[in-house]
């Protein structure tokens, strides 16, 4: 469902929900019929049974009556439970049914003003409360012309006027009018009242449904776990972080991520305690959990947050290289001055043909060291002045062909790079010239392990898409020795290196820059060699800081 069509259509839910009251208060006042008909059968079958029928009344009209307003009864529960036609012509007939019923007995029961004249107000206000405005009003018309045209039709037969029934009838003539207007004035109110309540519970639906979309689409991860750490709710966004796995309603938290319930289980015993940040899954970002009780009690549920480390790496990184600048400008101007002058008395040195073997050796340590050291300036120098980002979006498969044609033409050993794209219309987004520095370190890396084990520069790359994660990967195997599994914590950490010669930066730099771009590089295990991966942003969820 989209955000659109969540929301309130046009068509008022308050006027909805009136007309379904309007529909249920006629459906109680059918069975209100129902039940005076078969009254009034009753009536008239023990009247009739113990022959206690009153003189003057019309017993054939009053049985035509009875027993055709009983059927009229069953035949209006049925017609309502069809919801056929119009309301206001359904409520229009049956009140004047009944004003013609009661009329009709009235008349046949031969007595002025009878009980039966009651059941005309008791229409007149049914009528009022189911209908509004000059429909309501016409009923109680009518209903008084009925009473007036009874009482004329009993003087005109009887060649009599009684005063006193006029009058008696002019006063239910007045009370009906009055039953009408008092009738109105109250369903209006619980109309309105009816109209406000739907239209708060249609807006209350609408925003519990927003609340539902945003927390399904939010960035941050949502988890809601029971006091047995069952899992209650998880949003959609938490669910593709652990790799999308299979949930059901008895899944624990423990099946979702054994790091996850740890952690939460040293949050019950230490609610001061900060989480550490772990990986989701094996190809997963790296993740930082918060928590916090959504109400008090032993059995109260557990808010989880989730929140993918990307961002606030990306934060933290500009503000290492701001303090790395700072601190590498400092080392340049005192550092490299006195280290060129070393560098040069080296080479002055070399240069001497009063040298024995030894010193010339010890000369040409120096100058190797203090080049070594001037790398590490350079490499330290160029990660902290280094550009923003500025992604652009490729297809991969393209890209990487070029790249490749590009880099084998600059090697001056022959190198054997098989590449592989598994999505042929696979597409990224990342700065090309960040990506190209990345790739040649991986490469040069890659060829160089190869050669020391094979005695051949070849190497791998695998292009493909994650669909536990929605990223696009790119795999880097190599046939090298591989990494020691205590070692493959500390190869991106900076100056680490395990050659002599090395500056232990160019990992490091690498995923500095794959940070940067919102990638992730990390070291897969496999079987023979080494495979560093690389996992990249969807294209469409690249944020810009």
């Amino acid at each position: 469902m989209t955000l659109l069509s969540s929301i309130r259509s046009p068509r008022d839910p308050g006027l909805t929900e009136v007309r379904e009251n309007q529909w249920r208060l006629l459906q109680v006042y059918l069975f209100y019929r129902l039940l005076l008909a078969i009254c009034l059968v009753g009536a008239y079958l023990l009247e009739t049974s113990g022959n206690k029928f009153r003189t003057g009344i019309d017993q054939p009209l009053y049985f035509a009556t009875i027993t055709s307003y009983f059927a009229l009864a069953i035949l209006g529960i049925w017609i309502n439970r069809l919801r056929a036609g119009r309301l206001s012509i359904q409520i229009s007939i049956v009140i004047l049914i009944d004003i013609l019923a009661i009329a009709l007995l009235e008349y046949a029961n031969g007595e002025t003003n009878s009980n039966l004249t009651i059941l005309l107000v008791v229409t007149v206000a049914a009528g009022s409360i189911l209908v509004e405005g000059k429909l309501a009003t016409f009923f109680a018309a009518v209903a008084t012309l009925a009473i007036l045209y009874n009482e004329i039709l009993n003087a005109i037969l009887d060649n009599g006027f009684a005063q006193d029934n006029f009058i008696q009838s002019a006063f239910i003539g007045i009370a009906c009018f009055a039953t009408s207007v008092l009738a109105q004035q109250i369903a209006r109110r619980l109309r309105e009242s009816a109209a406000l309540a739907g239209r708060q519970a249609e807006d209350l639906a609408n925003l519990e449904e927003l609340n539902h979309l945003i927390i399904q689409r939010m960035r941050t991860g949502i988890i809601v776990v029971d006091n047995t750490e069952q899992v209650v709710l998880i949003n959609e966004s938490c669910w593709k972080m652990f790799g999308m796995p299979v949930m059901n309603k008895l899944s624990t938290l423990e099946n979702l991520s054994p790091q996850l319930a740890e952690q939460l289980r040293a949050w019950s015993r230490n609610p001061y305690q900060r989480s550490t940040p772990f990986r989701a899954h094996a190809a997963g970002p790296e993740v930082q959990a918060n928590f916090t009780l959504m109400e008090t009690g032993d059995h109260a549920n557990t808010l989880i947050f989730v929140d993918d480390n990307t961002r606030m790496a990306q934060q933290a990184q500009q503000l290492k290289l701001a303090s790395l600048g700072g601190l590498t400008a400092s080392i340049a101007h005192e550092i490299r001055n006195p280290l060129g002058a070393i560098s040069h008395a080296a080479q002055l040195l070399q240069e001497s043909t009063e040298l024995n073997k030894a010193d010339a050796r010890l000369c040409e340590i120096i100058y190797q060291h203090t080049q070594r050291a001037n790398k590490v300036i350079e490499n330290v120098l160029q990660l902290s002045r280094r550009r923003q980002p500025e992604p652009q979006l490729f297809n991969m498969q393209e890209w990487l062909e070029s790249f490749i044609d590009d880099f084998k033409s600059t090697q001056e050993a022959p190198c054997d790079i098989e590449f592989i794209c598994r999505r042929p219309n696979l597409q990224f987004r990342i700065d090309p010239s960040q990506l190209q520095q990345v790739l040649t370190n991986l490469f040069q890396n890659g060829l160089r392990y190869s050669e020391q084990v094979t005695g051949r520069r070849t190497l791998k790359v695998v292009a493909d898409f994650s669909i536990q994660s929605e990223q696009p990967t790119l795999d880097i195997i190599d046939q090298g020795p591989g990494i020691a599994p205590e070692q493959q914590d500390k190869i991106f950490e900076p100056f680490y290196t395990s050659e002599k010669s090395g500056t232990g930066l160019g990992l490091y730099i690498a995923r500095e820059l794959c940070e940067a771009n919102q990638a992730r590089l990390d070291y897969q295990s496999v079987s023979a060699g080494s495979c560093f991966r690389i996992t990249f942003s969807h294209p469409s969820r690249i944020v810009t800081l």
